[in-house]
């Protein structure tokens, strides 16, 4: 279960370079509708409503707010005034222009969509502590009864415990920014998966810590 950090930053790139290249912009504008339709389906509308608000403001934020996105369509995009001030090069731009647009539009879409999926991830956290307080409790009191009963506490176990969390981390991270429309129980799923991990871990815990 063990990745190395490269690998995993490996993949993002990858994953980044082929929505940058080669996903349309109106490609992402429809996996995030289908995102919502199936949270509306199976949460409600309400909480599609609060997701969309809250995405949006954290896009605003950090898109619009902060400058980057006019900052990017500056630097990519030249104006028309720009493009006719560039003496032998005013053609040059006709096909080569709207494609870094539409590259731009995909990338804006992707970091909504990012945020989305992290509001999503709000929704289920207080849920899902129903879960982890139970694990935890579960796998500390078994700790407790290894250190009088001499039971053995496995290291191995142990150790594919704390390395389970952080591969299902390592993988929601990657999920976050696929360019697939993601069911929305695929969240309380991992997040069940890294509950019953750490259980593990804090049960065979070594006994003199």
């Amino acid at each position: 279960m063990k990745t190395p950090f490269w690998l995993i930053a490996w993949l993002l790139v990858a994953e980044l370079f082929i929505i940058m290249v080669f996903i349309p912009g109106h490609w992402t504008e429809r996996v995030i509708q289908k995102e919502s339709t199936m949270i509306e389906s199976q949460l409600g509308r309400d909480t599609v409503e609060w997701i969309d608000r809250k995405a949006l403001q954290w896009y605003n934020r950090s898109m619009w707010d902060t400058g980057i996105y006019h900052t990017l369509h500056t630097l990519l995009i030249p104006t028309e005034q720009e493009r006719v001030a560039s003496r032998g090069m005013e053609g040059i731009g006709g096909k080569i222009f709207p494609w870094v647009e539409d590259r731009l539009a995909a990338m804006m879409n992707v970091v909504y969509q990012v945020f989305a999926r992290a509001a999503l991830l709000i929704v289920w956290a207080p849920y899902m502590l129903i879960l982890l307080v139970p694990a935890l409790w579960d796998g500390f009191m078994t700790w407790k009864i290894k250190r009088t009963n001499f039971d053995y506490a496995s290291p191995i176990w142990h150790r594919y415990g704390v390395r389970g969390v952080f591969f299902v981390l390592q993988c929601l991270l990657i999920a976050f920014f696929a360019p697939v429309a993601l069911n929305p129980i695929i969240i309380p799923m991992t997040m069940m998966v890294m509950c019953v991990m750490m259980g593990l871990a804090t049960a065979n815990l070594q006994k003199r810590i």
